[in-house]
């Protein structure tokens, strides 16, 4: 097999196995788990009613109604020779009550800069990636500010401050995930139709710093002109009234592991 790739294929299959971030060049295999992370969190409680309408039928909203945004920006990772990307992942607190009782996270949407990451996870892992335009965070004067775009509309601003030194974060709680390919030919039928869940795998990220502080984010509606293919995306994310925003956590992290561990929900 061409660079000791192990036999994982995506489109095109033409020309053989594919490498990704499960899958590097023997030669590079070492650098599997290399990544650098910075993670600004930040929470709202929410309608009870308009968040639960978010989950596919099996969750059920877990805990208290909140919506959680986290924006990733991911640096000197190995799987891309070096290169990073930042993500917008936004988590509903949930429970499955299929064969197995799971709680943690649904995640109903991810934003991803990048084509590579957001192909692959979407393949392999069954995460719901789309693209959008994510720069990296800016912080001034204490301050740290970011935003989300699609062709130059900014459908998402966040903003954060107040940070202090803090204790570890939390343990990550599993994530899951709705699995779906559409079927060609037969449309409005599902070739693919089910929930994933991550577990634990490969090493545990070093946490570099950790602090709290405050913060807020805002969805802004947008008009089909605005984002052809994701506006009821973000106008459903829009229409949530947000209140009670929580602390705002900033992490760095290195290290790491690479989602190996994520499999089917029963």
């Amino acid at each position: 097999m061409s660079d000791g790739l192990a036999p994982m294929f995506r489109m095109p299959v033409s020309f053989g196995p594919a490498p990704g971030p499960r899958n590097l060049p023997e030669a590079h295999r070492h650098r599997r788990y290399e990544k650098n992370a910075l993670t600004l969190t930040l929470s709202a409680a929410t309608d009870p009613d308009l968040l639960a309408a978010l989950l596919p039928q099996g969750f059920a909203v877990h805990g208290q109604p909140r919506i959680e945004v986290s924006l990733i920006v991911l640096s000197k990772i190995g799987w891309l020779a070096g290169r990073g990307y930042n993500i917008v992942m936004v988590r509903i607190p949930a429970r499955w009550g299929g064969q197995e009782a799971v709680s943690g996270h649904f995640v109903p949407v991810l934003w991803e800069s990048l084509a590579d990451p957001i192909l692959t996870g979407r393949d392999e892992l069954g995460w719901p990636k789309i693209f959008a335009d994510i720069p990296a965070t800016v912080q001034e004067g204490g301050r740290w500010s970011a935003s989300a775009s699609w062709e130059g509309f900014t459908f998402l601003d966040i903003a954060a401050s107040n940070f202090v030194a803090g204790a570890d974060p939390a343990p990550a709680s599993p994530m899951m995930f709705h699995k779906y390919v559409p079927r060609t030919g037969e449309w409005g039928e599902a070739e693919i139709d089910y929930f994933t869940v991550t577990a634990p795998d490969g090493p545990r990220p070093v946490v570099k710093s950790a602090s709290r502080g405050g913060g807020r984010f805002e969805f802004h509606r947008a008009r089909w002109e605005d984002m052809p293919t994701q506006y009821p995306i973000v106008n459903a994310l829009a229409a949530l009234p947000l209140r009670e925003f929580g602390p705002a956590t900033l992490v760095e992290t290195t290290g790491g592991g690479d989602v190996s561990g994520q499999r089917r929900l029963t």
